[in-house]
Formats: structure tokens, sequence, C-alpha cells
């Protein structure tokens, strides 16, 4: 049999390097742990970098809706102002119309009276006509102004 004469410095060494592999399996085991943090951490970022452009395109989206909203707002209340407008002046023309109907019942009536020879009532029903003519005139602004002397 052969026997490996072993000095006690190559004892030293094999302790030495069985340190050494035991520190390099360690190193090792800590690279394989990093790389694995580390592509970890790569893939958390890029998540995180996704979320946040997502984010901006949301906040972007939310701005263009208040934008929308305002705009909408802003048109609903010119509809509504316009809408009571409308809505007034359909008032005026509905009384304007009646004061017409009255005036030609008064007008009816003065014809009436002038052909049935009753001329005072003919008279009376001219000043009456008179009188809701120039309120007309005064509340809707139209027909003829009296001239001051």
């Amino acid at each position: 049999m052969f026997m490996a004469f072993h000095s006690p410095q190559s004892k030293f060494n094999f302790q030495s390097q069985s340190v050494s592999v035991s520190i390099l399996i360690e190193n090792l085991s800590m690279t394989k742990k990093e790389e694995v943090s580390k592509r970890k951490t790569k893939s958390l970022n890029a998540k995180f970098h996704g979320l946040k452009q997502d984010m901006g395109q949301i906040k972007e989206d939310q701005r263009c809706i208040r934008d929308e909203q305002r705009k909408i707002r802003e048109r609903l209340e010119d509809v509504r102002r316009q809408c009571d407008e409308v809505r007034l002046e359909s008032e005026a023309i509905m009384k304007q119309s009646a004061f017409n109907r009255i005036r030609l019942v008064v007008m009816f009536q003065i014809i009436k009276a002038r052909e049935d020879g009753h001329f005072d009532k003919a008279a009376l029903l001219c000043r009456f006509l008179n009188s809701i003519s120039d309120r007309t005139n005064h509340l809707f602004g139209s027909g003829k102004k009296k001239k001051v002397s």
C-alpha cells in the first residue's frame, strides 16, 4: 500500500482549503440569493414603473373627464338660460295674444254698436280700446309712441 506522506503544513493547507471552499460555497449561495433578489427587484421595479405610467395615464384621463364635465355644465347652463328666455318670451307672446283678442272683441263690439246706432256705447268702447292699447303698448313696447308737446 502506498501511504502518502502528510506534512503538518499540508494538513493546514487542507483545512485552509476547506475553509476557503466553504467560504466560496457561502459566497456562491449569497450570489445566487443576490441574483434572485436582483431579479425580483428588477421585476418589482418594472411593475412599479408600469403602475406609475398607468397612474399617469389615469390622472390625464381624469383631467380630461373633469374638463369635459366642466364644458358640459357650461353648455347645460347656457341651455337652461336660453330655456328661461324662451319661456319668458312665450309668456309675453301669450299675454300679447290675449290682449289682441280682447282688442278684437272690443273692435267688433264698436262696429256692432255703430251698426245698431248706439253711438254713445261706441264712443265708450273706443275710449276703452284706446286705454287697452295704451296699456298694451306700455307693457310690450309696441305700437306708435305719442308725441309729447
